[in-house]
């Protein structure tokens, strides 16, 4: 038996993007939970997946771009302990690249995964030479969180 993820969200028809992930984090016990950072420039799946880590226990930042991402840990202070990006993003931009450029700022040693969509053989080969690992839409709930688990510090 496969367990996926499945997505229920509400939201207001003209649902603004920049809304998403900006809820601040409470510097209580739920601080010491390890910190993901989501980049992906689709509103409602950014808000699924900020659902999901949320509901599994860790704190996120949830961002359209690495721009917001550095923007969202600056104001924080905080240092992301795990990275999910979708591979295509808007302005060109990969989730490799967005990806590389927490890591430049916060350390290399980020553990991150490629979420992709993507049929085409050429994308999916660059997207692999990365070495990061892939998980492909739709994303399974279980080969997620066990990647989580692996990767990351348990949530207390």
């Amino acid at each position: 038996m496969t367990i996926g993820v499945v997505f229920l969200v509400w939201a207001l028809p003209h649902y603004p993007l920049e809304l998403v992930g900006r809820t601040r984090h409470m510097r209580t016990e739920a601080a010491s939970s390890p910190l993901i950072v989501v980049i992906e420039d689709e509103a409602i799946v950014l808000a699924g997946y900020q659902m999901l880590f949320e509901s599994w226990g860790y704190r996120v930042v949830a961002a359209a771009s690495s721009r917001s991402a550095h923007e969202q840990l600056a104001e924080s202070g905080d240092r992301p302990d795990f990275i999910l990006a979708d591979y295509r993003l808007k302005e060109g931009q990969t989730g490799t690249d967005a990806i590389q450029s927490l890591r430049d700022a916060f350390g290399e040693g980020i553990p991150g995964v490629l979420v992709t969509g993507d049929t085409a053989v050429d994308r999916l080969r660059t997207a692999a030479a990365s070495g990061l690992p892939i998980l492909h839409k739709p994303v399974n709930g279980r080969q997620l969180l066990d990647l989580l688990r692996r990767s990351v510090a348990p949530v207390a």
